[in-house]
C-alpha cells in the first residue's frame, strides 16, 4: 500500500498537529508552529485563541493549507463529530480520523497536484554550464543526494532523505565537514523550487540527482515523491558516528578512517602499496553502509556508480582531482581504472606532481590519496595518462577480496560502450533504495533520537 501524510490541527489547542507516520498508521503527537493547517473551503478552520474550536461539521468540504506535499488536497468531514474527535474523507476515497493526539485511517492521502515531468524538464534545462566544474551542475546535485540520505540507520530508523536539514545554514548537517560545498548545490536548485512551492525540498534534490544520472547517460530511476520537510534543524543531530580524536563524528563514511598516521611511505606502506590499517576502513565502510541496510555488491554498486561523476576539491575535503576522465559521461571507468591502473598514494608533499601537469591531483595538508599518475620507472604507467585519483576508501574495493569480487564483475565492458549491465542495474537500484530509506515513517524530525 502507499502511504501518505499530512499535517491536521487537533481539536483544543492552536498548533498543536498530528502527523500520520507509516501505513501501519502507527500514530504519534507532532508540535507544529503553524495552525492553520487544515481549512474549511472558503473559510478559517480555527477560531480565535481564545475559544480554541473547530468550525467542522459532517458534510463540509475542507482543504488541505500543507504541509507543501499534500497543500492543496480536499476532502468531506464524514463524522462522526464528537468532543475532538473528526473523521475525513478524501476525494481519494481515503478516510482518516482526528482527534487530539492521534491520526488512524486506510488508504492514502492524495498528493498536490505537482507536474513532475515539467519538474524534470526544468532541472535538465539548468543541468549543463559552462562556467561550473566540468560544465555540469550535475554529479554536485548527485552528491547533495547521496550526503542527504547518506543518515539513515536502520536501528534507530531515524535518517534518511527527509528533512532536507541541510537546508539550514548554521544546522547541525549543512556544519558537517563532509557536506562542504554543498551549499552551492542548494542555492542552485532553490529557483527550481520556487517554481514549484508544493514540491517539498526533500524531493526536489533527489528528483535533481535522478534527473542528473539520466542526462548524463546513467539508468533510468524511478522517482517516487512523498518526503516531508523538517521546519527547523533543532533537535535533530547526526553526529553519533565512529568516534574520531576524541569526538564524536557524523555518519556518513569517513575516508581515512582506522589508517595509521604519517606520509613517509616506507613507514606507512606495506609490501603491495597498501597504507596500514587498511582493514580498518574496510569495517569502518562496511559498518556505515550495514547500518543503512546495505550489503557488500550494494556497497560496491554505489561506490562505482557514485564516484564516477566530478572531482573532490581541496577547499572542501581536502581531496583533490577527479576519479575518471570523463566525470559527467556514465561508464565502467571507475572499477576499470582501478583494477587495470597501477596506483601511488601521495600527500601534499608530492611537489613532484606540479612538474608533470598534475598538480590538480594534490590533497590539501593533511590528507593522503592515490593517483594514477607516475613514471614508468617507479611502477606508473606513464605521465601521459589523464589526471585520475582514488580516495583511500576508494582504494578498499580493490584489496578487499569479498568487495574486489565485485569490483573486477563491474570493471568488464560488456556492451561494447564502456559501460556493463550488472553495474548500471545495480547502482539504479542500490541509488533509489538509498534515496528512499527512512521516508516509510515520515516522522517530524527524522533526524532525531
Amino acid at each position: 500500500m502507499a502511504r501518505g501524510s499530512a499535517l491536521l490541527p487537533s481539536a483544543g489547542v492552536l498548533g498543536v498537529m498530528a502527523w500520520l507516520l507509516t501505513s501501519t498508521f502507527q500514530p504519534q503527537a507532532f508540535v507544529a508552529p503553524r495552525p492553520n493547517m487544515i481549512r474549511r473551503t472558503g473559510h478559517t478552520a480555527c477560531r480565535a485563541a481564545a475559544t480554541k474550536e473547530l468550525l467542522f461539521q459532517p458534510g463540509q468540504r475542507v482543504t488541505l493549507n500543507g504541509p507543501p506535499a499534500m497543500a492543496g488536497s480536499q476532502g468531506i468531514v464524514v463524522g462522526p463529530v464528537l468532543g475532538n474527535a473528526f473523521a475525513i474523507q478524501f476525494d481519494n476515497g481515503s478516510i482518516f480520523h482526528i482527534d487530539l493526539h492521534n491520526i488512524e485511517g486506510s488508504g492514502t492521502l492524495p498528493a498536490a497536484n505537482i507536474d513532475y515531468s515539467a519538474v524534470r524538464a526544468d532541472l535538465k534545462n539548468l543541468m549543463d554550464d559552462p562556467n561550473w566544474d566540468d560544465g555540469s551542475y550535475g554529479p554536485l546535485l548527485i552528491r547533495l543526494a547521496w550526503h542527504s540520505s547518506g543518515t539513515y540507520s536502520k536501528y534507530t530508523n531515524t535518517g534518511g532523505s527527509e528533512g532536507a536539514a541541510m537546508r539550514f545554514v548554521h544546522g547541525t548537517e549543512s556544519m558537517d565537514p563532509e557536506n562542504a560545498g554543498l551549499d552551492h548545490a542548494i542555492k542552485y536548485l532553490q529557483p527550481i523550487k520556487d517554481k514549484y512551492p508544493l514540491m517539498s525540498y526533500s524531493d526536489m534534490w533527489i528528483l535533481a540527482a535522478y534527473v542528473a544520472i539520466e542526462h548524463m547517460g546513467g539508468p533510468s530511476i524511478e522517482f517516487k515523491p512523498g518526503r516531508m520537510d523538517t521546519p527547523s534543524e533543532k533537535g535533530c543531530p547526526v553526529w553519533d558516528g565512529p568516534v574520531i580524536d576524541g569526538q564524536a563524528s557524523s555518519r556518513l563514511p569517513h575516508a581515512e578512517y582506522g589508517l595509521v598516521e604519517g606520509f613517509d611511505r616506507d613507514k606507512v606502506l606495506d609490501s603491495e602499496g597498501r597504507i596500514l590499517g587498511w582493514e580498518k576502513l574496510a569495517q569502518h565502510m562496511r559498518d556505515v553502509f550495514y547500518r543503512m541496510g546495505f550489503n557488500d555488491r550494494e556497497i560496491v554498486a554505489l561506490m562505482t556508480g557514485g564516484h564516477l561523476w566530478g572531482r573532490c576539491h581541496p577547499e572542501h575535503s581536502g581531496y583533490a582531482g577527479p576519479w575518471v576522465e570523463e566525470m559527467t559521461r556514465w561508464s565502467n571507468e571507475y572499477a576499470a581504472d582501478m583494477i587495470e591502473d597501477p596506483w601511488r598514494m601521495v600527500s601534499h608533499s608530492d611537489t613532484w606532481l606540479d612538474s608533470i601537469g598534475a598538480s590538480e591531483l594534490r590533497p590539501a595538508p593533511g590528507k593522503r590519496q592515490y593517483v594514477n599518475k607516475f613514471p614508468e620507472s617507479e611502477g606508473g604507467s606513464g605521465l601521459d595518462d589523464p589526471n585520475q585519483m582514488m580516495l583511500v576508501a576508494d582504494m578498499v574495493l580493490l584489496w578487499d577480496p569479498v568487495f574486489r569480487q565485485t569490483l573486477e564483475e563491474y570493471a568488464v565492458d560488456d556492451t561494447g560502450s564502456d559501460d556493463n549491465h550488472a553495474l548500471r542495474r545495480d547502482f539504479a537500484a542500490a541509488y533509489k533504495k538509498l534515496t528512499e530509506l527512512g521516508t516509510r515513517t515520515l516522522t517530524a524530525c527524522p533526524f532525531a533520537h
